[in-house]
């Protein structure tokens, strides 16, 4: 299949709003982009099916699940795609100007003021800072649009996941430090405190 233009893809609504939603799960199944985008299987499938052919979002297979997940040119287009938002409406809607910013009303996102000493250090810093604002952004997303328990519970829930992932492989290196690990139980705590609410 030849590869169609990318601002076809991206001057549409549902292409457009499937990104974001991948951005806001981080790492989710097709069915809930279906589901966020109001769409039917058929046309996500279709619609993820061109953003993995421009490089936007990979697919990564853990036991019989197919997850979707976006690749770092995936992470820039969103960028993109919040400058855009700018650029026509003054100002990012409420909640994804938190998410950049790493600031809230609601839960705090620890600042990134601290220089790492370390490319691993790094590196997992950058992971958690990731997770800790998309956590937050989409908490407040959630509190303003009134959703209840379940729905919280549902699109949170999966972080839980992450963070393990992320425990994993702090457990493998011998010396992290005390920034990123103090950062990693506060957003663990974050987390938790944002779902058993």
């Amino acid at each position: 299949m030849a590869k169609e233009y990318a601002e076809q893809l991206f001057l549409q609504e549902k292409p457009t709003l499937a990104l974001l939603a991948i951005w806001s799960f981080q790492k989710t199944y097709a069915s809930v982009i279906t589901k966020e985008i109001n769409s039917t299987f058929a046309h996500t499938t279709k619609i993820l099916s061109k953003m993995e052919e421009h490089e936007l979002v990979k697919f990564t297979m853990e036991g019989r699940v197919k997850y979707v997940e976006l690749t770092d040119l995936g992470f820039k287009v969103v960028e993109a795609l919040k400058n855009l938002i700018i650029a026509l409406e003054g100002e990012l809607p409420e909640g994804l100007d938190q998410a950049k910013n790493g600031t809230s009303d609601g839960p705090v996102s620890i600042e990134n003021d601290v220089s790492m000493n370390n490319d691993q250090d790094q590196g997992l810093y950058e992971k958690i800072k990731r997770l800790n604002d998309t956590i937050v952004f989409i908490h407040n997303e959630l509190v303003t649009s009134g959703a209840d328990t379940e729905t919280v519970i549902r699109r949170l829930g999966p972080f839980k996941r992450d963070l393990k992932k992320i425990e994993n492989v702090m457990q493998e290196y011998h010396d992290i430090d005390d920034v990123t690990i103090e950062y990693f139980i506060e957003t663990k705590d974050l987390l938790e405190s944002l779902v058993n609410q």
